[in-house]
């Protein structure tokens, strides 16, 4: 029996910066919030090229893709 996994694009909200990378990269998936800092409002707001492509472009790397399996999350 598999058990079912799905992505999961998260913020270290520690690492942002703030640049807006993200936001001007993937519109539909990140936002920033009152203190400039990044936030997923939408898993799949953007094609996943515009995702990864707001990922790679972070300064400070604070953005990640994780698979998320049963409980446990792998990736980074």
């Amino acid at each position: 029996m598999r058990s079912a996994s799905r992505r999961e694009i998260r913020v270290d909200r520690d690492l942002c910066i703030g640049s807006g990378q993200c936001n001007w990269y993937a519109p539909h998936t990140f936002d920033q919030d009152e203190d400039a800092v990044a936030v997923v409002i939408d898993q799949h707001g953007d094609p996943e090229d515009a995702i990864q492509g707001a990922i790679v472009s972070c300064p400070s790397r604070a953005l990640s893709i994780v698979t998320v399996r049963a409980g446990r999350s792998e990736g980074g």
